[in-house]
Parts: structure tokens; sequence; C-alpha cells
């Protein structure tokens, strides 16, 4: 298993506080990022080189979709030079709270010398 978990972290922090998904509590201070690895499997094996598929799920919290979208602009610039590329965009709002979640899924395939 290729682990691209601190490199994907460490970027994502450039932009906003981050936070691994499970931890989030109502008193999280907001706009923040929160991440979760969604797949981690192997696609192609040889003797000596084998391929990965990464998928982490990206959530950006806020009360303005605005901020929302600037900031997806840039987890996008962020990520997309470290070789992930965004497959999936989605929002979702809670009324009782205002809260507004930009939901993003960002794969890569990671090669992994034996």
């Amino acid at each position: 298993m290729i682990d691209y978990h601190y490199e994907l972290v460490n970027a994502l922090k450039t932009i906003l506080p981050t936070h691994y998904e499970m931890t989030l509590t109502s008193k999280t201070t907001t706009p923040c990022i929160s991440y979760m690895e969604l797949n981690n499997y192997v696609s192609l094996n040889g003797e000596t080189l084998g391929y990965s598929r990464i998928a982490y799920q990206i959530k950006v919290w806020g009360n303005k979709i605005e901020d929302l979208q600037r900031y997806a602009q840039m987890i996008d610039e962020v990520l997309r030079p470290l070789g992930w590329k965004r497959t999936s965009s989605g929002e979702l709002y809670d009324n009782q709270s205002t809260m507004i979640q930009k939901i993003m899924t960002f794969e890569a395939l990671a090669s992994e010398t034996f």
C-alpha cells in the first residue's frame, strides 16, 4: 500500500486548518478542510513495479458558498502538481446550522518499486 497521506495533508494545511474527518466536532472552527481516505488498492503489479489507485474525500466547511468555491479552486491548485485529479464535486447544506460543505473526491495513480 502506498501512503500519500502526509504529502496530501501538508498541501491542504497551506490553505486552511485541516482535520481528519472523523475528529470533527461542533466546536471545530470554520472555515476548515477535512479529509478521509476512501480507497487505496493495487491496480497493476509486476515483478519490480506496481501501481496503486488512491482516492481521498476532501471537504471544505463554511457558511459562504463564495468562500468555499474559492477554497476548492485553491485545493485543485495545490494538489494537481502532486499528481491528484478531482473526480467529483458537490455541495451539501445543513438547514439547522447554516453550514455548507463543498465535497470533492481526488484520485491519484501512484507507482511503487519493489
